[in-house]
């Protein structure tokens, strides 16, 4: 058995005032949309940002933490003769066995980090 149909008088001054309720309920509904997309995308842009600035920052930590390896190598590479800044571990470990241990523990610390 088919269901009957409601005809709706779209005349009615009470159907169109739930339709005008309706319509605006859309609208404010659509409106609140938009502006959480925008804060949204507002938060994505200044992440976006932020996140590029820390990435920068990483990677001139990593140099200055090189660098600064590279000038500890040398301080202590410099308290043997035939030491050099690629070869600096070689040259203490030929007069300072107990120090070369500590040198090569601090180095792998950086290292890892």
């Amino acid at each position: 058995m088919p269901k009957a149909t409601n005809q709706v008088d779209k005349e009615d001054p009470e159907y169109l005032a739930k339709r005008a309720k309706n319509n605006a309920a859309i609208k404010k509904t659509r409106e609140k949309a938009r502006e959480k997309a925008k804060e949204t995308q507002a938060k994505v842009d200044h992440l976006k940002t932020e996140n590029k600035g820390l990435e920068d920052k990483i990677t001139v930590l990593g140099k200055e933490m090189q660098f600064l390896k590279e000038v500890f190598l040398a301080h202590a590479g410099a308290q043997s003769p035939e030491a050099t800044v690629t070869g600096a571990t070689a040259g203490v470990a030929g007069g300072e066995g107990g120090n070369m241990e500590l040198i090569n523990s601090l180095l792998s610390e950086i290292d890892d980090n």
